[in-house]
């Protein structure tokens, strides 16, 4: 077997847990809807348009918003997760806290 096919045999691709691919979901629609309102904002003032931009600030806002609550249960469930009682926690306590590379206790 090729040197490189050896290589790659050896790495094994993990699965990012939903509740973190989501939040890496969000980011990327916030920075589109972000960057797409100040370009429309920017057209909106190069041709002229004088009215108010309410709608554009909501546009902007509200889904920023929404991204907190978003971080703010995904930090709630982390803290419930890690606590003793905790699905990650408890699973750490039954390998008597060791990680997988290597058998050395941790901490």
């Amino acid at each position: 077997m090729a040197a490189h096919m050896k290589e790659r045999a050896g790495k094994v691709k993990t699965r990012t847990d939903f509740s973190k691919q989501l939040i890496a979901d969000i980011r990327w629609l916030l920075w589109t809807v972000t960057l797409g309102g100040l370009l429309l904002a920017a057209y909106c003032i190069h041709n002229g348009y004088v009215g108010s931009l309410p709608w554009l600030s909501a546009m902007v806002g509200l889904p920023w918003t929404a991204h907190g609550v978003v971080c703010s249960f995904y930090l709630n469930m982390a803290k419930s997760d890690h606590r003793e009682g905790g699905i990650t926690f408890e699973s750490a306590k039954a390998n008597q806290f060791t990680t997988d590379t290597d058998n050395d206790p941790v901490g």
